[in-house]
């Protein structure tokens, strides 16, 4: 898309919805200052902001406590999504419980990792190579005087199976990665994505970052030409695809960069700030 054509846009953005990991955040899962600069931007502009993640949204309040938001936050890739404003869910979409104990004993069975996501507590398999991932995070929730998420380790399943966010599936073997692939495709109504690699998110079917987006702009009354969208892997290309404006950071996936109307810098180098700078302000 031409760029004035995109400034033009840019002006009657009224939402900005950022992606975390490899676009909103660095490699080091930090904020930068211009990035934090950039979202202040937009808001003294009274653009609404929303933070998109595949994370559960217990992970995720470090991040919006640090940012001083009190808009939105879209959590397990569109399965629940909070109005901070009112500190209240709009859309809580769960994983079917049975459907879900069945992917768990699947993989239980085949020795392949599935991480059971709620919104309260993280459930890992004690053979977890993601549990590094969650004391990371808590150690960062530590360092910032922020609520540190339960983890609980289980062996052949937990006891109840409601409110599941998320499965996530972490398998580098690609052969035991299609093997889910495959059983939940045959005996599960949940369906599947990547979020980078070797992950596998199973989530309810009509479950997307784009669904939740076109939720928000529906809550605020708004248009989906109104929404700019910020993200870099594939489950991202579902808000990608429906937003006025699709940006894509330098470090992003070949297939989300096919969604993009502009291209800017890595996460790296403050390709947040830069496409802001650009573009909406």
């Amino acid at each position: 898309m031409d760029l004035e054509l995109l400034k033009s846009k840019g002006k009657q953005v009224k939402l900005v919805v950022f992606d975390l990991d490899g676009t909103l955040l660095t490699s080091q899962s930090k904020i930068s200052k211009k990035s934090k600069l950039g979202i202040k931007m937009l808001r003294d502009k009274g653009v609404k902001i929303a933070i998109a993640s595949g994370r559960i949204f217990s992970m995720l309040k470090y991040i919006y406590e640090e940012l001083d938001l009190d808009d939105f936050v879209i959590s397990s890739n569109g399965a629940c999504i909070e109005d901070l404003s009112i500190k209240s869910p709009i859309q809580e979409n769960f994983s079917d419980p049975d459907d879900s104990k069945k992917v768990v004993e699947f993989c239980v069975k085949h020795h392949i990792e599935c991480n059971i996501l709620k919104r309260e507590a993280s459930y890992f398999q004690p053979y977890s190579k993601r549990i590094s991932k969650f004391d990371l995070y808590n150690k960062h929730a530590r360092e910032k005087n922020s609520e540190e998420i339960k983890i609980v380790y289980y062996d052949e399943g937990i006891e109840n199976y409601d409110n599941i966010g998320k499965l996530l599936v972490f398998e580098m073997d690609q052969a035991k990665t299609d093997m889910v692939k495959k059983f939940v495709d045959e005996n599960t109504n949940l369906m599947y994505l990547s979020s980078g690699v070797g992950y596998l998110d199973v989530c309810a079917k009509d479950v997307s970052k784009g669904n939740a987006v076109k939720k928000i702009a529906e809550y605020m009354n708004i248009g989906l030409d109104q929404v700019c969208v910020f993200g870099d892997y594939d489950n991202d290309i579902s808000m990608l695809e429906v937003a006025g404006i699709a940006v894509v950071t330098a470090n992003g996936s070949d297939n989300a960069k096919a969604y993009a109307d502009f291209l800017t810098k890595s996460n790296d180098d403050d390709g947040v700030f830069y496409a802001i700078n650009e573009l909406l302000i």
